[in-house]
């Protein structure tokens, strides 16, 4: 139930529009409910007595009649249609804003796939069955107590013998809610796997060609796709087996209404047009209660969705601005980790008691195997994680306590796998300031080594990319990130394995840019490669989330430590 109150919130933004789409839908309804009754009268009065004239005029007034209640009808669904799309696009718009205010941790422990139908396929079933619910709802019972009125003022014992099956629906109504909710959350469950699934194997195309794995990830989407199938079948069959038990009992009121209704009429104790008029209000009443199961159903499912959405609405922002944030401290900056202690959730720790200093206007480089801690570094830096313990500060000022916004706009990155947007080379350099002129786009491409290649682009800055930037090569990409983030000038940046996947010669191309990137900044660099760090001012091997050894190249190659263990293996110096 708080589900349903939650998401009824979303109505009440637009209480006039809910209020005139409600109206008209009750409008229709009323006019409904009185062809029955015109009948009735027309039967006893204008038929029994064979007065043809009136006749045709009580004919002519339904005519009226279903044509006023079905212009009622069609501006009911045009402002249906306004507020459904109003309704979802507040909903998808605060699940997204929710979701790009998360911790990266979020994102670590789901698949994107699952998070994806959440905002698209969860919130569009949370929003049928808040929507319909409600309006068909609220009709549906109106109807039902507008018929009860009609019926026992027509016949007071044949109405109640008509109404008896209706607490028996109502208890089995229940009893369906009760125990389809679960199905319909695993049904939500397993297509939010098969979403996952599908990115999956979009995203990793290329890789599933060059192995072979065609017939492997479609056996993996057939197991998933009929684990989904399996799941809405059991939801449907319960379902099947409820609507049936319904469709029967309901069955028994209209049983009633011929067999002891014709009686009557026998008997004259009901008039011809009234028994022609209980018949149709029969039919009538058992349709909202055939649509109340509906919507039973219909709530059941929405209401799993409507888990599915508020988990991610409801999960905690662990990282957020303190009560009275500071901007980003003036440059020149140094970084200074103090003490500091990290683990991720659930596992072992991966930084302690950890000590560094990364002077201004320095490049320190960060080396060590997978797993030594070496991206955490960076990640705490920019805040995408806090400390377990201990510190972490920019000059004086401890990274919690600067503003989110003004810290990560003053720090760029560089990462392994460049991430761009599906848009045009100039729309992405944007990103970093959007009001760059011509001039300053063209300085940072050439102070990148981008310029030349960017020229060649069949539309030089205007040229679309692709998703992820696929029209690219590695070293392409590579290097428009690097030329967004000259763009942006900031005082502190982040080179993270930003060479690591090219080959020699893109790299060379990629190292020159960076020399141009890191002059006058605070670099920090992490490098599995030690060819890129060998002129760092500053060399940091990291191990188990402690530091081994810290010095220049020269230094540490002299100390004849773990780094010239690295540094004489990657080069191929070992002794034979």
């Amino acid at each position: 139930m708080n589900i349903i109150f939650r998401v009824s919130n979303y109505l009440f933004r637009y209480p006039w529009l809910f209020a005139a789409t409600l109206g008209l839908a009750i409008g229709t309804a009323v006019l409904a409910i009185s062809v029955p009754k015109i009948i009735q009268y027309i039967v006893d009065n204008y038929i029994a007595a064979k007065e043809s004239n009136m006749l045709l005029l009580g004919v002519g007034v339904i005519m009226v009649v279903y044509i006023f209640r079905e212009l009622l009808n069609c501006f009911r669904i045009r402002l249906n249609n306004i507020l459904e799309q109003k309704v979802l696009l507040d909903l998808r718009q605060d699940l997204h804003n929710k979701l790009l205010a998360l911790p990266i941790s979020f994102f670590d422990q789901r698949k994107s796939g699952d998070v994806a139908s959440r905002v698209i396929d969860d919130v569009t079933e949370v929003e049928r069955a808040l929507l319909d619910g409600t309006e068909q709802g609220s009709v549906a019972v109106l109807t039902i107590f507008g018929i009860t009125i009609f019926l026992f003022t027509m016949q007071p014992l044949l109405a109640a013998l008509v109404l008896v099956p209706i607490p028996i629906l109502f208890i089995l109504a229940y009893r369906h809610a009760k125990y389809t909710r679960k199905n319909w959350r695993q049904v939500r469950d397993s297509s939010g796997l098969l979403n996952s699934l599908l990115v999956e194997d979009i995203q990793g195309n290329r890789l599933i060609q060059s192995f072979n794995l065609t017939q492997r990830e479609t056996e993996r989407f057939r197991d998933q796709s009929l684990d989904l199938r399996k799941k809405t079948l059991k939801a449907m069959f319960r379902y099947s087996r409820y609507i049936s038990s319904v469709q029967f009992i309901s069955s028994l009121g209209v049983i009633a209404v011929v067999g002891i209704g014709g009686w009557m009429v026998i008997q004259e104790k009901l008039t011809m047009g009234q028994f022609i008029a209980f018949n149709v209000y029969c039919t009538m009443l058992y349709q909202p209660i055939f649509q109340l199961n509906s919507l039973n159903h219909m709530i059941s499912a929405g209401k799993a969705a409507g888990e599915r959405v508020f988990e991610v609405l409801d999960h905690p922002v662990d990282i957020e601005n303190s009560p009275n944030p500071v901007s980003f401290p003036s440059p020149p900056v140094s970084v200074t980790f103090d003490h500091v202690e990290f683990s991720y959730a659930d596992r072992s720790p991966v930084l302690h008691d950890f000590e560094l200093t990364l002077p201004s206007g320095k490049v320190t480089a960060i080396v060590g195997h997978t797993g030594a801690g070496k991206s955490t570094i960076a990640n705490l830096i920019l805040r995408y994680y806090d400390v377990s313990a201990g510190s972490v500060r920019l000059n004086d000022t401890d990274v919690r306590n600067i503003e989110l916004g003004s810290l990560r706009s003053q720090i760029g990155v560089v990462a392994q796998d460049p991430f761009l947007f599906d848009a045009t080379v100039r729309d992405n350099l944007l990103l970093a300031r959007i009001e760059a002129t011509e001039t300053e786009i063209w300085e940072a491409l050439e102070g990148a080594s981008a310029a030349d290649f960017v020229r060649r682009l069949p539309d030089g800055l205007e040229t679309l990319i692709g998703e992820r930037g696929i029209r690219l090569s590695m070293g392409e990409k590579q290097r428009l990130t690097i030329a967004r983030v000259l763009l942006r000038n900031p005082p502190l940046v982040i080179l993270d394995e930003a060479t690591s996947s090219v080959d020699t010669i893109t790299e060379k191309q990629i190292q020159e840019a960076l020399d141009h990137l890191v002059q006058h900044r605070t670099v920090l660099v992490i490098a599995h490669r030690l060819s890129t760090v060998r002129r760092a001012d500053q060399i940091v091997v990291v191990e188990h989330g402690r530091i081994l050894e810290k010095g220049t190249h020269d230094d540490l190659i002299q100390n004849d430590g773990h780094y010239s263990n690295l540094w004489r293996h990657q080069t191929e110096l070992i002794p034979s």
